[in-house]
C-alpha cells in the first residue's frame, strides 16, 4: 500500500476517516479510489463509500459549456457528504 492509504488504513474512527475523506486532494481521490473504498469497506464505513463515490463520480463528470459542473452532480456530492458528517455525528451519539 501507498504511505497515504497506510495513513487511512491507521485511522481508528469513522471521524478520522471523514476528516481523510474531506481534505484529501482529488487527484489522490481520483489515482486511489478503488484502494481508498477498500480500506473504507473493511473499516465499515458505508458513508465513507457513498461520499467516495459521489466524488469520483464529480470528478469524472461531463462539464457544461462554460466549464462548471452540473448541479445535479454538486448537489449529489454535497448531499453524500453531508450524510458522511451525519452518520458521524450520529455514531457518536450512541458511543
Amino acid at each position: 500500500m501507498n504511505p497515504i492509504l497506510d495513513i487511512l488504513a491507521g485511522l481508528q474512527n469513522d471521524r478520522a476517516r471523514a476528516v481523510w475523506l474531506s481534505t484529501i486532494p482529488l487527484g489522490v481521490i481520483q489515482r486511489d479510489h478503488a484502494d481508498i473504498a477498500a480500506v473504507l469497506g473493511a473499516a465499515g464505513f458505508s458513508g465513507g463509500l457513498a461520499y467516495i463515490a459521489a466524488l469520483v463520480a464529480h470528478v469524472n463528470s461531463v462539464r457544461l459549456e462554460d466549464g462548471s459542473i452540473p448541479i445535479e452532480t454538486r448537489q449529489i456530492t454535497d448531499y453524500s457528504r453531508k450524510l458522511m458528517w451525519g452518520a458521524v455525528k450520529q455514531g457518536e451519539m450512541v458511543e
